[in-house]
């Protein structure tokens, strides 16, 4: 048997992207979690982020969190033991709930807004500010063809 050879790894932007992406989440939980807001450093503070201003039907959060509906089910009760969030009636449909925010978990996403405009100064003055914009033009393009190529 001949022996395989292993491809060479390369050093690619995804690599790169997917080493910060990782800093920056690390750094916005750890400083979440020490603000007092310690269900941002587990699993269930991932669907904050799906939740809006509006709130969110229960229904719709399974498949916007990529989660099944038991996980989301489950994270969800402790959000609410939590006192981050709170499940109402839909005005729409008397069969569905709707996750909303409380006035917690408003404090919460009102503090991760200072957290992330903290961490984006940072960067800011790491790079400069002329680098920070093209940065940013620049993932916002990706993010659109991204978004095209999925249609």
């Amino acid at each position: 048997m001949k022996p395989t050879t292993s491809p060479e790894l390369i050093d690619h932007i995804g690599w790169d992207l997917w080493r910060v992406t990782e800093g920056w989440k690390n750094r916005f939980t750890t400083d979440m979690v020490v603000r007092g807001f310690g269900w941002f450093g587990e699993a269930r503070g991932n669907l904050l982020q799906h939740i809006g201003r509006n709130g969110v039907a229960q229904t719709a959060l399974a498949a916007k969190a990529g989660m099944t509906k038991q996980a989301v089910q489950q994270h969800l009760d402790d959000l609410v033991r939590d006192g981050a969030i709170e499940r109402v009636p839909d005005p729409d449909d008397a069969r569905r709930k709707i996750i909303r925010f409380t006035a917690l978990g408003f404090e919460a996403m009102t503090v991760a807004n200072d957290v992330k405009r903290t961490i984006e100064d940072e960067y800011r003055h790491l790079i400069g500010g002329d680098a920070m914009d093209g940065l940013t033009d620049a993932l916002r393009a990706i993010i659109a063809h991204q978004d095209d190529l999925q249609k």
